[in-house]
Protein backbone atom coordinates (compact mmCIF):
# COMPACT_ATOMS: atom_id res chain seq x y z
CA UNK A 1 0.00 0.00 0.00
CA UNK A 2 1.83 2.80 -1.05
CA UNK A 3 1.60 5.82 1.01
CA UNK A 4 2.53 8.85 -1.06
CA UNK A 5 -0.34 7.90 -4.22
CA UNK A 6 -0.74 10.73 -6.61
CA UNK A 7 -3.95 9.05 -7.23
CA UNK A 8 -5.84 10.98 -4.19
CA UNK A 9 -3.33 14.36 -4.89
CA UNK A 10 -5.80 17.56 -5.09
CA UNK A 11 -4.16 20.89 -6.66
CA UNK A 12 -1.16 21.52 -8.46
CA UNK A 13 1.53 21.08 -5.72
CA UNK A 14 2.06 17.51 -6.85
CA UNK A 15 5.31 17.21 -5.41
CA UNK A 16 5.02 19.57 -2.00
CA UNK A 17 6.51 16.49 -0.04
CA UNK A 18 7.93 14.16 -2.52
CA UNK A 19 11.38 13.18 -0.72
CA UNK A 20 10.89 9.43 -1.44
CA UNK A 21 10.52 7.21 1.38
CA UNK A 22 10.39 10.13 4.07
CA UNK A 23 7.21 11.32 2.66
CA UNK A 24 5.77 7.73 1.97
CA UNK A 25 6.51 7.17 5.35
CA UNK A 26 4.55 10.31 6.63
CA UNK A 27 1.58 9.01 5.47
CA UNK A 28 2.29 5.00 6.94
CA UNK A 29 2.54 5.56 10.35
CA UNK A 30 -0.51 6.93 12.07
CA UNK A 31 -2.71 3.49 12.41
CA UNK A 32 -3.37 3.40 16.50
CA UNK A 33 -6.55 1.35 17.53
CA UNK A 34 -9.86 -0.22 19.36
CA UNK A 35 -11.56 1.60 22.26
CA UNK A 36 -13.24 3.98 23.10
CA UNK A 37 -11.43 6.43 20.88
CA UNK A 38 -10.27 10.05 22.30
CA UNK A 39 -10.18 12.82 19.46
CA UNK A 40 -7.21 15.54 20.00
CA UNK A 41 -6.73 18.52 17.24
CA UNK A 42 -4.13 21.21 17.89
CA UNK A 43 -1.08 22.55 16.04
CA UNK A 44 2.01 20.90 17.55
CA UNK A 45 5.62 21.02 16.10
CA UNK A 46 7.00 23.31 13.43
CA UNK A 47 3.36 24.32 12.57
CA UNK A 48 2.14 20.64 12.42
CA UNK A 49 -1.81 20.42 12.59
CA UNK A 50 -2.70 16.64 13.86
CA UNK A 51 -5.90 15.78 14.19
CA UNK A 52 -5.53 12.50 16.32
CA UNK A 53 -8.51 10.03 16.69
CA UNK A 54 -7.56 6.96 18.95
CA UNK A 55 -8.87 4.59 21.75
CA UNK A 56 -7.74 5.79 25.17
CA UNK A 57 -4.71 2.62 24.99
CA UNK A 58 -3.03 4.38 22.54
CA UNK A 59 -0.48 6.79 22.51
CA UNK A 60 -2.01 10.33 22.72
CA UNK A 61 -1.22 13.66 20.10
CA UNK A 62 1.50 14.86 22.82
CA UNK A 63 3.22 11.97 22.77
CA UNK A 64 3.45 11.71 18.77
CA UNK A 65 4.03 15.61 18.54
CA UNK A 66 7.18 15.17 21.14
CA UNK A 67 8.64 12.76 19.13
CA UNK A 68 8.35 14.35 16.17
CA UNK A 69 10.35 17.32 17.98
CA UNK A 70 12.81 15.12 19.32
CA UNK A 71 13.59 13.87 15.42
CA UNK A 72 13.50 17.29 14.04
CA UNK A 73 15.83 18.47 16.84
CA UNK A 74 13.88 22.02 17.39
CA UNK A 75 11.09 22.98 19.67
CA UNK A 76 7.49 23.52 18.60
CA UNK A 77 7.26 27.02 17.59
CA UNK A 78 5.98 28.04 14.11
CA UNK A 79 8.93 28.48 11.99
CA UNK A 80 7.50 30.01 8.67
CA UNK A 81 7.34 26.59 7.21
CA UNK A 82 3.70 25.85 5.10
CA UNK A 83 1.41 24.19 7.90
CA UNK A 84 0.92 20.51 7.33
CA UNK A 85 -2.27 19.19 8.30
CA UNK A 86 -2.72 15.10 9.42
CA UNK A 87 -6.24 13.68 10.42
CA UNK A 88 -5.81 9.97 11.75
CA UNK A 89 -8.80 7.83 12.48
CA UNK A 90 -7.31 4.54 14.43
CA UNK A 91 -9.14 1.62 15.08
CA UNK A 92 -8.73 -2.10 15.91
CA UNK A 93 -10.26 -5.00 13.88
CA UNK A 94 -11.35 -8.37 14.15
CA UNK A 95 -7.93 -10.29 13.48
CA UNK A 96 -6.72 -7.86 16.59
CA UNK A 97 -4.49 -6.23 14.23
CA UNK A 98 -5.22 -2.01 13.64
CA UNK A 99 -6.51 -0.37 10.60
CA UNK A 100 -6.26 3.65 10.17
CA UNK A 101 -7.78 6.03 8.00
CA UNK A 102 -5.18 8.92 7.22
CA UNK A 103 -5.69 11.80 5.55
CA UNK A 104 -2.98 14.95 4.71
CA UNK A 105 -2.38 17.95 3.60
CA UNK A 106 0.32 20.52 3.07
CA UNK A 107 -0.66 23.67 0.94
CA UNK A 108 -2.97 22.67 -1.78
CA UNK A 109 -2.35 19.05 -2.00
CA UNK A 110 -4.11 16.60 -0.19
CA UNK A 111 -3.21 12.16 0.40
CA UNK A 112 -5.88 9.93 1.42
CA UNK A 113 -5.12 6.47 2.63
CA UNK A 114 -5.96 3.42 4.69
CA UNK A 115 -3.70 1.78 6.76
CA UNK A 116 -2.65 -1.60 8.58
CA UNK A 117 -0.41 -2.47 11.04
CA UNK A 118 0.42 -5.45 14.08
CA UNK A 119 0.46 -2.32 16.98
CA UNK A 120 -0.93 0.54 18.08
CA UNK A 121 2.81 1.98 19.66
CA UNK A 122 4.93 0.64 16.23
CA UNK A 123 2.48 3.17 14.73
CA UNK A 124 2.49 6.05 16.87
CA UNK A 125 6.64 5.89 16.91
CA UNK A 126 6.55 5.69 12.75
CA UNK A 127 3.86 8.77 12.56
CA UNK A 128 6.28 10.60 14.32
CA UNK A 129 9.20 9.65 12.02
CA UNK A 130 6.84 10.13 9.22
CA UNK A 131 5.48 14.04 10.07
CA UNK A 132 9.37 14.83 10.61
CA UNK A 133 10.89 13.24 7.48
CA UNK A 134 7.67 15.03 5.86
CA UNK A 135 8.70 18.41 7.65
CA UNK A 136 12.59 18.23 6.79
CA UNK A 137 13.81 15.12 4.78
CA UNK A 138 17.43 15.33 6.77
CA UNK A 139 15.44 14.39 10.23
CA UNK A 140 15.86 10.92 9.60
CA UNK A 141 18.19 9.84 12.30
CA UNK A 142 18.27 13.22 14.46
CA UNK A 143 17.85 12.65 17.88
CA UNK A 144 16.90 8.86 17.88
CA UNK A 145 20.37 6.66 18.04
CA UNK A 146 18.05 3.96 16.14
CA UNK A 147 16.42 5.53 13.69
CA UNK A 148 16.80 2.41 10.90
CA UNK A 149 15.10 0.11 13.71
CA UNK A 150 12.27 2.55 13.86
CA UNK A 151 11.32 2.52 9.94
CA UNK A 152 11.72 -0.80 9.92
CA UNK A 153 9.35 -1.23 12.67
CA UNK A 154 6.44 1.03 11.88
CA UNK A 155 7.41 2.76 8.19
CA UNK A 156 4.54 2.55 5.48
CA UNK A 157 5.16 0.07 3.05
CA UNK A 158 4.51 2.78 0.60
CA UNK A 159 7.58 4.32 1.39
CA UNK A 160 9.85 4.82 -1.72
CA UNK A 161 13.46 2.54 -0.07
CA UNK A 162 15.25 5.68 -1.93
CA UNK A 163 15.63 7.83 0.97
CA UNK A 164 14.21 5.97 3.96
CA UNK A 165 16.69 4.39 6.33
CA UNK A 166 20.09 5.81 5.38
CA UNK A 167 21.11 9.14 6.38
CA UNK A 168 23.45 9.87 3.46
CA UNK A 169 20.38 9.62 1.10
CA UNK A 170 18.47 11.66 3.19
CA UNK A 171 21.38 14.87 3.33
CA UNK A 172 21.00 14.64 -0.92
CA UNK A 173 18.24 17.40 -1.46
CA UNK A 174 17.65 15.79 -4.79
CA UNK A 175 16.30 12.61 -3.26
CA UNK A 176 12.63 14.24 -3.06
CA UNK A 177 12.90 15.84 -6.34
CA UNK A 178 12.60 13.38 -8.68
CA UNK A 179 9.28 12.79 -10.01
CA UNK A 180 10.15 9.48 -10.83
CA UNK A 181 9.91 8.39 -7.33
CA UNK A 182 6.61 10.12 -6.11
CA UNK A 183 4.80 7.03 -7.31
CA UNK A 184 5.93 4.57 -5.32
CA UNK A 185 3.97 1.12 -5.23
CA UNK A 186 1.48 0.39 -2.64
CA UNK A 187 2.40 -2.57 -0.08
CA UNK A 188 -0.20 -3.90 2.51
CA UNK A 189 0.75 -3.19 6.27
CA UNK A 190 2.68 -0.20 7.97
CA UNK A 191 5.33 -2.72 9.26
CA UNK A 192 6.68 -4.17 6.58
CA UNK A 193 9.36 -2.34 4.70
CA UNK A 194 12.84 -3.49 5.11
CA UNK A 195 15.63 -0.57 4.43
CA UNK A 196 17.33 -0.46 1.19
CA UNK A 197 19.90 1.43 -0.79
CA UNK A 198 19.39 4.15 -2.89
CA UNK A 199 18.55 3.93 -6.43
CA UNK A 200 20.91 5.48 -9.02
CA UNK A 201 20.30 8.71 -10.28
CA UNK A 202 17.21 9.26 -12.58
CA UNK A 203 16.55 5.49 -11.94
CA UNK A 204 12.86 4.75 -12.19
CA UNK A 205 11.25 4.00 -8.56
CA UNK A 206 11.75 0.05 -7.84
CA UNK A 207 8.99 -2.48 -7.54
CA UNK A 208 7.56 -3.38 -4.17
CA UNK A 209 9.29 -4.81 -1.53
CA UNK A 210 8.35 -8.84 -0.92
CA UNK A 211 6.15 -9.39 1.76
CA UNK A 212 7.95 -10.95 4.11
CA UNK A 213 6.82 -14.40 6.09
CA UNK A 214 4.62 -14.27 9.33
CA UNK A 215 4.62 -16.35 11.86
CA UNK A 216 1.89 -18.11 11.99
CA UNK A 217 -1.24 -17.40 14.61
CA UNK A 218 -1.89 -20.18 17.28
CA UNK A 219 -4.70 -19.92 19.33
CA UNK A 220 -7.55 -22.10 21.02
CA UNK A 221 -11.45 -21.91 20.50
CA UNK A 222 -14.37 -22.84 22.67
CA UNK A 223 -17.89 -22.80 21.26
CA UNK A 224 -21.46 -23.30 22.09
CA UNK A 225 -23.84 -23.90 19.81
CA UNK A 226 -27.85 -24.55 18.69
CA UNK A 227 -28.11 -27.32 15.95
CA UNK A 228 -30.80 -27.70 13.47
CA UNK A 229 -31.16 -31.60 11.81
CA UNK A 230 -33.14 -32.19 9.16
CA UNK A 231 -33.45 -35.94 8.05
CA UNK A 232 -31.26 -37.84 10.82
CA UNK A 233 -34.40 -38.34 13.60
CA UNK A 234 -37.84 -38.60 12.73
CA UNK A 235 -38.79 -35.07 12.66
CA UNK A 236 -36.25 -31.92 12.75
CA UNK A 237 -34.82 -31.74 15.96
CA UNK A 238 -33.13 -29.03 17.38
CA UNK A 239 -30.16 -30.13 19.27
CA UNK A 240 -27.13 -28.75 21.35
CA UNK A 241 -23.84 -28.87 20.54
CA UNK A 242 -20.14 -27.74 21.97
CA UNK A 243 -16.96 -28.12 20.39
CA UNK A 244 -13.07 -26.59 21.84
CA UNK A 245 -10.29 -26.40 18.57
CA UNK A 246 -6.97 -24.71 17.76
CA UNK A 247 -6.73 -22.40 15.24
CA UNK A 248 -3.29 -22.18 13.12
CA UNK A 249 -3.32 -19.42 10.78
CA UNK A 250 -6.01 -19.88 8.48
CA UNK A 251 -6.68 -23.62 9.31
CA UNK A 252 -8.82 -24.87 12.29
CA UNK A 253 -9.17 -28.48 14.24
CA UNK A 254 -11.70 -28.68 16.80
CA UNK A 255 -13.30 -31.64 18.11
CA UNK A 256 -16.77 -31.11 19.17
CA UNK A 257 -20.37 -32.99 20.50
CA UNK A 258 -23.87 -32.97 19.89
CA UNK A 259 -27.15 -33.88 21.25
CA UNK A 260 -30.52 -34.20 20.07
CA UNK A 261 -33.23 -35.13 22.15
CA UNK A 262 -35.84 -37.23 21.45
CA UNK A 263 -38.50 -37.19 18.26
CA UNK A 264 -41.12 -39.71 18.40
CA UNK A 265 -41.99 -42.01 15.57
CA UNK A 266 -45.49 -43.86 15.12
CA UNK A 267 -46.04 -47.09 13.32
CA UNK A 268 -48.48 -46.93 11.07
CA UNK A 269 -51.60 -44.67 12.25
CA UNK A 270 -51.70 -46.49 15.42
CA UNK A 271 -50.66 -45.25 18.73
CA UNK A 272 -47.36 -47.14 19.21
CA UNK A 273 -44.31 -45.95 18.39
CA UNK A 274 -40.76 -45.22 19.66
CA UNK A 275 -38.91 -42.13 21.11
CA UNK A 276 -35.28 -41.71 19.07
CA UNK A 277 -32.60 -39.71 20.19
CA UNK A 278 -29.23 -39.21 18.76
CA UNK A 279 -25.61 -38.21 20.61
CA UNK A 280 -22.31 -37.56 18.67
CA UNK A 281 -18.87 -37.31 18.75
CA UNK A 282 -17.03 -35.50 15.82
CA UNK A 283 -13.36 -34.27 14.13
CA UNK A 284 -13.87 -31.50 11.83
CA UNK A 285 -11.22 -29.49 9.73
CA UNK A 286 -11.25 -25.85 8.36
CA UNK A 287 -9.35 -23.71 6.05
CA UNK A 288 -11.01 -20.09 6.81
CA UNK A 289 -10.03 -17.31 4.77
CA UNK A 290 -10.29 -13.29 6.73
CA UNK A 291 -12.03 -10.67 5.21
CA UNK A 292 -12.29 -7.79 7.09
CA UNK A 293 -14.68 -8.78 10.56
CA UNK A 294 -15.84 -12.16 8.23
CA UNK A 295 -13.94 -15.89 7.61
CA UNK A 296 -15.63 -18.30 5.19
CA UNK A 297 -14.25 -21.73 4.33
CA UNK A 298 -14.72 -24.91 3.37
CA UNK A 299 -14.94 -28.07 6.05
CA UNK A 300 -14.52 -31.54 6.03
CA UNK A 301 -14.89 -34.10 9.12
CA UNK A 302 -16.60 -37.46 10.90
CA UNK A 303 -18.92 -37.77 13.49
CA UNK A 304 -19.42 -41.26 15.41
CA UNK A 305 -22.02 -41.99 17.94
CA UNK A 306 -24.84 -43.77 19.09
CA UNK A 307 -29.05 -43.58 18.35
CA UNK A 308 -30.83 -45.51 20.45
CA UNK A 309 -34.77 -45.90 20.82
CA UNK A 310 -37.30 -46.20 23.45
CA UNK A 311 -40.51 -48.06 22.31
CA UNK A 312 -43.87 -46.49 23.69
CA UNK A 313 -47.59 -48.01 23.72
CA UNK A 314 -46.47 -51.86 23.43
CA UNK A 315 -47.43 -54.58 25.61
CA UNK A 316 -44.01 -55.27 26.05
CA UNK A 317 -41.64 -52.18 26.17
CA UNK A 318 -38.53 -52.28 24.97
CA UNK A 319 -35.20 -50.31 23.88
CA UNK A 320 -32.58 -50.43 21.71
CA UNK A 321 -29.33 -48.76 20.16
CA UNK A 322 -27.24 -48.33 16.64
CA UNK A 323 -23.83 -46.94 15.89
CA UNK A 324 -23.78 -44.34 13.61
CA UNK A 325 -20.79 -43.10 11.52
CA UNK A 326 -21.04 -40.00 9.03
CA UNK A 327 -18.70 -38.17 7.87
CA UNK A 328 -19.90 -34.89 6.55
CA UNK A 329 -18.85 -31.89 4.40
CA UNK A 330 -19.27 -28.68 4.96
CA UNK A 331 -18.97 -24.99 5.05
CA UNK A 332 -18.06 -22.41 8.28
CA UNK A 333 -18.99 -18.53 7.86
CA UNK A 334 -17.72 -16.27 11.52
CA UNK A 335 -18.32 -12.72 12.64
CA UNK A 336 -16.25 -10.85 14.66
CA UNK A 337 -17.58 -9.32 17.26
CA UNK A 338 -14.47 -8.88 18.53
CA UNK A 339 -10.77 -9.99 18.74
CA UNK A 340 -11.82 -12.73 20.93
CA UNK A 341 -15.51 -13.27 20.12
CA UNK A 342 -17.16 -14.52 17.49
CA UNK A 343 -20.18 -15.63 15.83
CA UNK A 344 -20.13 -18.44 13.90
CA UNK A 345 -22.56 -20.52 11.42
CA UNK A 346 -21.97 -24.47 10.29
CA UNK A 347 -23.62 -26.21 7.63
CA UNK A 348 -22.64 -29.70 7.43
CA UNK A 349 -24.67 -32.73 5.77
CA UNK A 350 -23.69 -35.79 6.85
CA UNK A 351 -23.99 -39.27 4.96
CA UNK A 352 -24.39 -42.00 7.29
CA UNK A 353 -22.64 -44.90 6.83
CA UNK A 354 -24.87 -47.43 7.87
CA UNK A 355 -28.76 -47.10 8.33
CA UNK A 356 -30.07 -49.61 10.46
CA UNK A 357 -33.97 -49.83 11.05
CA UNK A 358 -36.02 -49.85 14.28
CA UNK A 359 -38.94 -52.12 14.99
CA UNK A 360 -41.19 -53.11 17.00
CA UNK A 361 -41.12 -56.86 16.57
CA UNK A 362 -44.24 -58.19 14.80
CA UNK A 363 -46.23 -54.41 14.72
CA UNK A 364 -43.64 -52.52 12.26
CA UNK A 365 -41.26 -50.27 11.24
CA UNK A 366 -40.37 -47.53 14.04
CA UNK A 367 -37.55 -45.61 12.20
CA UNK A 368 -34.67 -45.32 9.53
CA UNK A 369 -32.47 -42.27 8.75
CA UNK A 370 -32.49 -40.96 5.69
CA UNK A 371 -29.49 -41.24 3.31
CA UNK A 372 -27.58 -37.88 4.12
CA UNK A 373 -29.35 -35.25 5.83
CA UNK A 374 -28.71 -31.22 6.32
CA UNK A 375 -27.17 -29.76 9.74
CA UNK A 376 -27.35 -25.98 10.50
CA UNK A 377 -25.72 -24.53 13.79
CA UNK A 378 -25.20 -20.98 15.38
CA UNK A 379 -23.60 -20.18 18.24
CA UNK A 380 -20.76 -18.12 20.22
CA UNK A 381 -16.76 -18.52 20.03
CA UNK A 382 -14.30 -17.19 22.43
CA UNK A 383 -10.91 -17.16 21.40
CA UNK A 384 -7.43 -17.27 23.42
CA UNK A 385 -5.12 -15.96 24.16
Amino acid sequence: MGLLDPRRQNGCAAHSLVFAAPGALALAALVAVAGDARADTAAGASGVEIEWIAPGECADRARVLAEIEQRLGRPSEANGEPPLKARAVVSRNGRGSWDLRLTTTLGETTWSRELHGETCAELADAAALIIALALDPDATGRGVPNAEADVGAGAGAGADPAAGTDPAAGADPAAGADPAVDAAPDAPTAAEVAPAASPPAGASAPSAPARPSRPLELRGTLRASGVLDTASLPAVAPGAGISAGVLIGAFRAELSGTYFGAQQAFVGRTTMGGDVRLVTGGLRLCYAMRYRAFELGPCAGIEVGVMSAASFGAASPGSNRALWVAPHPGALATFALSDRLRVPLTIDVPFPVTRDRFVLVGIGAVHRSAAATLRASLGVEVRFP
